[in-house]
């Protein structure tokens, strides 16, 4: 807070307060603090000026480019030689309106903020080479030597905005981490891999060296925290697939090999673009068991292989054609089920089936020499049947046209 000459918020005016020159008119006083570590009255101060500071602040009077006093009391103080004696030395005898310096305010209370890298920071590692790495946390400071707060920053380095002397803060908080992760690699090998079990100790080797580097500009900084490591994606995607491969026992090969089949399946459930490629490779896999199967089972058969896309049984093969059938039944004498003529037993109860000539109309067995069916009563025609196979041959016929049988 200080005195202004121009109405922002109205708390007091300088005639209200004992002590204070009228000549100078009203002064207001506005509350700057927030989050503010220091701040300054926005015009010089002149002689007998009245100022407060309240128990929470530190009060510094500044004079070519040093601090020279500090209240650091609650209470309010008029600027002249009885509070600055170092003014009687530098002024002598003061007549009239004179300007005598600069005043500013500190606030003593511990301050709580937030930094991160704005640029990568370049890690050479042993396993992934350079990486470039972000990393964030927290941190909280407070002023212990308003004196060297002043002098240093306002008089030595020209800053006079309390956000300038946080990203100053900020700026040391990121060169001592760097410094810090080089330290750990050189002394302990420490990689990207190794870096989330040296947290602790990477936030105590940081708040160690800010609080040398930065007691000398009159903060302290209180407490390093947070510390949050972030790799890039492309590194983070390595990281996973080293843990897969190693969870899987596989190699960098099979892994890739299963990644694909598996998004390939995943596409030809969805219908997608894969799924052309999926069927193709399920087809393609299909075929070439079933041909290993084939293969293997005429093996043991004591036959040859069938030519991939051939029959079993083709010719040259060694392995017996299937016998077609005539398409005509023939009544089992047991059971009475339908059975294909030429069959030697019944398929349902095994009955050895009688060979001889059939009706040509109802499949029944003939006597011999019979004229008419003794099942369905049809006119026997002169054709006979083959005696091995039992189809209908024309009479006359020597040999049956299906299996070459003599009649």
């Amino acid at each position: 807070m200080g005195l202004f000459s121009k109405t922002n918020k109205n708390i007091g005016s300088g005639s209200d307060i004992e002590g204070a020159d009228s000549r100078k008119g009203f002064y207001w006083v506005e509350d700057q603090k927030g989050e503010n570590v220091m701040w300054r009255l926005p015009r010089n101060v002149m002689w007998n000026d009245n100022v407060l500071v309240r128990e929470d602040e530190y009060g510094i009077f500044f004079r070519d480019g040093k601090a020279l006093v500090v209240f650091d009391r609650p209470d309010r103080y008029a600027l002249t030689t009885q509070n600055i004696p170092i003014l009687k030395n530098i002024l002598g005898t003061v007549v009239g309106n004179v300007q005598i310096g600069e005043f500013y305010w500190a606030q003593k209370r511990e301050f709580r903020d937030k930094f991160g890298t704005p640029q990568p920071l370049a890690f050479r590692d042993v396993d992934f080479g350079v990486v470039q790495l972000r990393i964030f946390g927290q941190f909280s400071y407070k002023v212990v030597d308003p004196l060297l707060l002043i002098t240093q920053f306002v008089g030595t380095k020209g800053l006079t905005r309390s956000e300038e002397i946080v990203d100053w803060l900020k700026a040391q908080v990121v060169t001592i981490l760097n410094d810090t992760l080089g330290e750990l690699k050189a002394k302990k090998q420490m990689g990207v891999l190794d870096m989330p079990a040296y947290l602790q100790e990477i936030e105590q080797l940081c708040l160690a060296k800010l609080t040398t580097e930065t007691e000398v500009y009159g903060l302290k900084i209180m407490k390093f925290a947070g510390l949050n490591i972030n790799m890039p994606e492309e590194v983070q995607e390595a990281i996973n697939k080293r843990g897969a491969m190693s969870a899987l026992g596989v190699n960098y090969m099979q892994y890739q090999s299963g990644k694909a089949i598996e998004g390939i399946g995943q596409g030809a459930a969805q219908g997608g673009e894969g799924s052309g490629f999926a069927m193709m490779g399920a087809g393609m896999g299909a075929g070439m068991g079933m041909g290993n199967m084939m293969a293997q089972g005429m093996a043991g058969a004591g036959g040859q292989p069938a030519p991939f896309g051939g029959q079993p049984g083709a010719a040259g093969t060694g392995a017996p054609a299937t016998q077609k059938s005539s398409g005509q039944t023939t009544k089992c004498g047991k059971c009475g089920a339908d059975v294909p003529v030429g069959t030697k037993f019944c398929p349902e109860c095994g009955e050895k089936m009688a060979s001889g000539p059939v009706c040509t109309v109802c499949g029944a067995v003939l006597t011999p020499g019979a004229k008419f069916c003794p099942e369905c009563g049809a006119k026997i025609s002169a054709a006979q049947n083959c005696p091995k196979c039992g189809i209908s041959v024309p009479a006359g016929t020597k040999f049956c046209p299906e299996c070459g049988q003599k009649i």
